[in-house]
């Protein structure tokens, strides 16, 4: 909410003076007018203040001249003024409009023009002040409290009101008075040295003074205080600023509610810069219809600060702070140097060597502003309030008015406003503010955050920005700035972003972790599909997505190949977009959104957050349901590329029977296609021993899937891989064999870790040793005679036969094998006895 003057801004203008001793020319260069006043009285130079027209005026030490800088660069002076109150003693200066100047001297004060001729004449006084806009003055005296009000009207004539003050208890004595436009605020004291606030209007018919205790207020120290007027419409606003007796912080007052019936009013205060305790010297300067320059030591340095009363609600904890405008570096000049102009800007009183410079500051961007984000630390933000950016848009930006730091880490959050449900609010990033998530800039004004490219992801949505407090603080200060609260920073995203509607769904999975699946088990089946439901409509919301566009299908016990942990996986069918649906994001991408919240790191999704998501495992994602070949190509890919997926008990030889016995199958259709087999007579045996094994082996295969699927503890297995054992259940027509595909344990993968019981093991090895008998023989036998008879015997018909005999070869061996041979391995599978069934089973 700050910024540093620098010597090379170019709204810094050296304005022309002369030398008192001689004319002093100007010296310009690229940004900068250059003209110094030579003095050897440096120390007593002190500013008088701005006449309503930009005139300024200041005097130095005791030569007894004003001197006056027009705004057209010229000057003049008005000599031998503090002679004019016939005065040894040393001189004040007030400025009073338009073209006046009040000298005063040991309570006796007098007014003359700018040509030194006398106004008034000397008169005595005990307290006097100056209005705001130095168009009239009111002087007291302590007997009976009796005050005049001198006011200049516009053809710059003064008159006067007398009237009296009355406090209705009588130990009150007044000790100071207070412009406040129109009003006056006095400060008075009683024996106990306690402090009092009053104001009044000098239109006022009731003189008598209601009182309200100021505590904290140093009665000896008055100089520093200063008062201002905020003129809203139907509602005037007084405030004073002052320093707390107790420990140095400035002490801001609010008055209002003031009636013209009985004096009465409201008072409030509140403590500025608390984390700021100030050092020693502090002076107050008014801004006009801004609020306070406040120039003051902090932290062995002395500094500026602006308080931007007309905007800013300082009273708020959160925005008690005024905003760092420069280091007043090497300069002895302290509180008597500043003039501040009507046009926000100020001109200090510089010492440079033996001489003055006067130089002029722009104060407009330097003003701590109030602005949509309620934050007046922040001077702008990328992208402002409630404009739009492009969709996918990955980052935002802050600047602010002082350089920052980062502090212990706060958080950031993204919420999309829901408009078709009451506003509602979903959270679509939260992380901390570090980094890499935020980034501060290298000239340390800005800070950059980051954010994934699928937070704005609906076209002509809203969303807003949420930070927490203290999650900055300024470089050079010891204070944490605020961050911004809900709804206060609007994203709106681009409505002209268009998609086409595709008409694919997709089907994916997610799956809980080892705690939230052990939750999920041991819920009723009645609290299972609840679940289920609501995970579908968190989902929904997270995205967000119109709720018919998910939709639940099942959900299972699968195991985790790597941890050999049992989780629960939950399947969903992802509908396309309909033309009217405000997201519009494909199947595919509304996949991929899902899967990049559920896998975030580093930041939280409304899915952390939630109770039917919050145990979802981060790792495994949002992935989408392949297709059996889409699943075999995926798991040859991982079983080549990654060793992790290999199993040295698998049983890895059975993919060479598999293709043994396809190819086989395929050969033998073939063969019984030949045209001269019926010429043989070879036809009609080879349909027999073809189709009668077909269908045994098909029989069998049926028979053994249902007994499992019955009585298996492998039940859940075949539920999930339904289709793959449809397809090998075809298959196995050609040798019941093929069915040790999956309880191969080939690659480790979970289709082939079925655990066959005892007795469908038997019922494999005894269908494969008929299917040797009734099938692989007699085809054997039939192909060997057709090669001995057939005069058209070719190539393919060759390799019918070299097959078949491998088959054979390889069919027999493998059953001797079993029936003879004793394998230890863990993983062989053989003849079991059917006395082991029962312990199998359970």
């Amino acid at each position: 909410m700050s910024a540093i003057f620098r010597r090379n801004i170019s709204l810094i203008i050296f304005i022309t003076f002369f030398s008192i001793l001689i004319s002093c020319p100007s010296i310009q260069t690229k940004d900068l007018v250059i003209c110094n006043i030579v003095t050897n009285n440096l120390p007593d130079a002190a500013a008088i203040g701005t006449f309503a027209d930009g005139k300024i005026l200041f005097n130095i030490g005791n030569e007894d001249s004003l001197h006056l800088i027009k705004p057209d660069g010229t000057s003049d002076f008005i000599n031998n003024t503090c002679k004019l109150m016939d005065s040894k003693g040393s001189c004040n200066y007030h400025l009073l409009n338009p073209n006046y100047v009040i000298i005063t001297s040991k309570h006796t004060c007098k007014v003359i023009d700018l040509m030194g001729n006398i106004i008034l004449k000397n008169f005595k006084y005990d307290k006097m002040s100056v209005s705001e806009k130095n168009d009239r003055f009111l002087i007291m005296k302590h007997k009976n409290n009796e005050f005049t009000e001198y006011n200049v009207n516009n053809i710059g004539r003064i008159s006067k009101r007398i009237s009296s003050l009355y406090f209705s208890n009588k130990r009150h004595k007044i000790t100071e008075i207070f412009s406040l436009d129109n009003a006056w605020g006095i400060i008075s004291t009683t024996k106990g040295d306690n402090s009092f606030f009053s104001i009044i209007e000098a239109q006022a018919k009731n003189k008598t003074l209601i009182v309200e205790e100021l505590y904290d207020y140093d009665s000896t120290d008055t100089d520093t205080t200063k008062c201002i007027t905020n003129n809203q419409i139907n509602d005037i606003q007084y405030y004073c600023l002052y320093i707390s007796s107790n420990d140095n912080t400035l002490k801001l007052l609010n008055i209002s509610n003031l009636s013209l019936n009985n004096n009465s009013f409201n008072i409030n205060t509140t403590d500025l810069t608390p984390d700021i305790g100030f050092d020693t010297d502090t002076y107050i300067h008014v801004i006009p219809n801004v609020g306070f320059l406040v120039e003051a030591t902090a932290y062995l340095k002395t500094k500026y600060y602006i308080f931007n009363i007309f905007e800013i609600n300082y009273f708020d904890q959160n925005n008690a702070f005024g905003e760092l405008i420069v280091n007043n570096t090497y300069n002895n000049f302290l509180g008597s140097h500043i003039f501040t102009l009507p046009n926000k800007t100020i001109v200090r009183m510089i010492e440079n060597h033996n001489s003055i410079k006067f130089v002029q500051n722009d104060l407009t961007s330097k003003i701590p502003k109030n602005n949509p984000y309620n934050n007046p630390h922040i001077k702008q933000v990328y992208p402002p309030n409630n404009e739009s950016i492009a969709i996918g848009t990955d980052k935002l930006n802050i600047t602010f008015l002082n350089p920052i730091d980062p502090t212990i880490a706060t958080y950031i959050s993204i919420y999309y406003i829901n408009n078709t449900n009451n506003d509602e609010s979903i959270l679509r990033q939260k992380f901390l503010c570090t980094s890499p998530y935020c980034i501060i800039s290298k000239d340390f004004y800005s800070l950059t955050i980051y954010l994934s490219n699928n937070t704005f992801n609906i076209p002509n949505a809203s969303y807003y920005v949420e930070i927490d407090d203290k999650f900055i603080e300024y470089k050079y200060e010891l204070i944490k700035i605020p961050g911004i609260k809900p709804r206060n920073w609007i994203i709106k995203t681009d409505g002209s972003y268009t998609k086409k509607v595709t008409t694919n769904s997709i089907l994916g999975k997610l799956r809980l972790n080892s705690t939230g699946s052990d939750k999920f088990r041991n819920l009723s089946d009645a609290k299972k599909s609840v679940f289920f439901d609501n995970m579908t409509n968190e989902l929904v919301r997270s995205i967000p997505i119109d709720y018919w566009r998910i939709k639940n299908v099942k959900y299972e016990d699968e195991i985790d190949m790597v941890s050999g942990a049992t989780l629960t996986t939950f399947s969903f069918q992802i509908d396309p977009p309909k033309t009217h649906d405000i997201n519009k994001n494909s199947s595919k991408e509304v996949l991929e959104d899902l899967n990049s919240l559920i896998r975030s790191q580093g930041f939280t999704s409304n899915l952390d957050i939630n109770n039917y998501t919050g145990d979802i495992d981060k790792d495994y994602g949002f992935q989408k349901e392949n297709d059996l070949l889409e699943e075999i190509e995926l798991s040859l890919k991982n079983f080549i590329m990654d060793p992790r997926y290999k199993n040295k008990k698998g049983t890895n030889i059975i993919v060479f029977k598999v293709a043994l016995i396809i190819i086989d199958l395929i050969s033998d259709i073939r063969f019984i296609l030949k045209n001269d087999l019926p010429e043989l007579n070879l036809f009609i045996p080879s349909i027999i021993f073809l189709s009668f094994p077909f269908i045994l082996n098909i029989f069998l295969a049926v028979i053994i899937f249902k007994f499992e699927m019955q009585i298996s503890k492998n039940s859940e297995w075949f539920k999930h891989f339904i289709k793959p054992v449809a397809i090998v259940t075809v298959l196995s027509s050609g040798d019941i064999e093929i069915l040790h595909i999956f309880d191969s344990n080939f690659g480790g993968f979970k289709i082939f870790s079925a655990k066959f019981s005892p007795k469908t093991l038997n019922l494999i090895f005894w269908g494969g040793a008929l299917n040797i008998i009734l099938e692989n023989l007699p085809q054997l036998i039939i192909q060997i005679i057709y090669a001995i008879s057939s005069s058209t015997y070719d190539i393919a018909s060759l390799l019918t036969l070299i097959i078949s005999i491998l088959v054979f070869l390889v069919s027999v061996v493998e059953c001797s094998y079993h029936l003879f041979m004793n394998n230890k391995n863990g993983n062989h599978v053989g003849i079991q006895s059917d006395c082991n069934d029962e312990k199998d089973i359970t």
